[in-house]
């Protein structure tokens, strides 16, 4: 699954001659403020980029619990004017979240994640008949891909889950050309497995009979942020069995204040898990609210 992924990756990365794009949505004179002083201070942030670091409560299974949380945000934009081509790349490295203190200890971080959404003027598929004919594809599309998720829960004993890979191809109809409106869906791949806490390996294989949905909105000057995203199907154990599971989650946020151009997000969100939970597989809802700082994130 890993070297489907990074062939993936490969293919989906835009070619060398493309040039790097040259404008953020927000022109440059509408993200900087001024003071009576007649000084200059940004009011645009960009919440893909940034070092990001968080804490805050999360309410599971009736108990409020501490979280923390960082990562590494980075998005870039690249253009091709010859062929009328934009591409939107999302990376996210090391996000990690724990849950300290004794009641309900947990630990989920992520190596990777990734979105390589391709946006054409005029999409299109091509039939490679004797006269190729160009039929009109009004969707872009976009590679989604993860590598290294872990979960550790300790209430639940010695054992972990690990998703080591998952792949998928989503389409947008919604083609926003500003990289801040995105609605994707497409079906996905992946490969997990769980220790037990008897030390048995369980492994788990979704060969595309899963489907990923993402989506989201951000303002252009990044004062708020709204996010939505899914996945539901079979996965198939390698020592036989089919079981269907499903995840969603959905977050607000909203910028409090920024400190010399470090802007302060209150986030609020929610999420559903059935069963796919922890070693036992189970259903649960969580919600919670966090602050989060998101360092050199100005425009």
């Amino acid at each position: 699954m890993l070297s489907l992924g990074l062939a993936a990756l490969l293919f989906a990365l835009p070619p060398a001659s493309l040039e790097v794009g040259e404008a953020a949505p927000a022109q440059e004179e509408d993200c900087l403020g001024e003071d009576d002083t007649g000084a200059h201070f940004p009011i645009c942030f960009d919440p893909g980029n940034a070092l990001l670091l968080g804490t805050g409560l999360q309410v599971r299974d009736g108990r409020a619990l501490p979280t923390l949380q960082a990562g590494i945000l980075l998005r870039t934009e690249r253009t091709s004017r010859s062929k009328g081509m934009l591409w939107f790349n999302t990376h996210r490295f090391l996000v990690t979240e724990a849950t300290p203190g004794a009641a309900r200890q947990a630990l989920t971080a992520t190596l990777y994640s990734g979105a390589f959404r391709r946006h054409l003027e005029e999409g299109f598929i091509l039939i490679p008949t004797s006269r190729p004919i160009r039929i009109p594809f009004p969707f872009d599309v976009t590679f989604d891909m993860r590598v290294g998720h872990l979960e550790r829960r300790v209430w639940e004993g010695p054992g972990l889950t690990v998703e080591t890979g998952r792949a998928a191809l989503l389409l947008d109809p919604i083609r926003s050309v500003s990289g801040r409106l995105w609605l994707g869906l497409g079906p996905a791949a992946s490969h997990a497995f769980r220790r037990l806490p008897d030390g048995v390996l369980e492994q788990e294989i979704s060969p595309f009979t899963s489907a990923v949905l993402d989506t989201g909105y951000e303002t252009e000057d990044g004062w708020w942020t709204l996010r939505a995203s899914g996945l539901a199907g079979w996965v198939s154990g390698f020592e036989g069995g089919r079981r269907f599971r499903a995840r969603a989650d959905a977050s607000v946020e909203r910028i409090l204040f920024a400190v010399n151009g470090q802007p302060l997000w209150l986030q609020l969100y929610g999420g559903w898990v059935h069963q796919d939970a922890g070693l036992a597989r189970r259903t649960e809802w969580t919600s919670g609210a966090r602050l989060l700082v998101r360092s050199f994130s100005a425009l």
